[in-house]
């Protein structure tokens, strides 16, 4: 009898680790809110920091990668969301580790760093769309005038 209770534990130990190895369940159910929440992270998979001394490339497999020219490094991390109701993403990659909320512009979009309410525009990240030739950026009929 002994070794029937021990053969019994031996395939409960494995039939536990075989079902860790193979992942939970609702694994097709994470892959789903990943790919709903990369339709909304889409849009800002290309951005620059705000002194655009680096990149952030975000992936739709949940990593991202910050590259600075500037500063010679390459940084990889990851994106998860954190909120689907208010838009708001994890984007980790070491030095850059933050909440982000998307915010969608006439340009692009901006991963603010923090909330809707109280974005931190210095830590956060912007769509370097090209410019087209002909685009009125800012215009001033009078000489005279002068802007702060």
């Amino acid at each position: 009898m002994p070794c029937a209770n021990e053969m019994f534990g031996l395939l409960r130990l494995l039939s536990v680790g075989l079902a860790y190895l193979t992942g939970t369940p609702d694994h097709l159910a994470q892959r789903r809110d990943l790919a709903e929440a990369w339709q909304v992270l889409s849009p800002c998979a290309e951005t620059a920091s705000f002194d655009g001394a680096w990149t952030l490339s975000l992936k739709d497999n949940g990593t991202a990668i910050a590259k600075s020219d500037r500063h010679a490094q390459l940084l990889q991390g990851r994106w998860e969301l954190v909120d689907a109701g208010t838009h708001t993403f994890r984007i980790d990659v070491l030095a850059f580790g933050n909440d982000f909320v998307v915010v969608p512009t006439a340009a692009g979009c901006v991963l603010g760093s923090g909330t809707l309410r109280n974005v931190d525009l210095r830590q956060s990240w912007f769509t370097h769309g090209s410019r087209e030739a002909g685009d009125l950026m800012a215009s001033a009929t009078d000489p005279g005038v002068r802007t702060k």
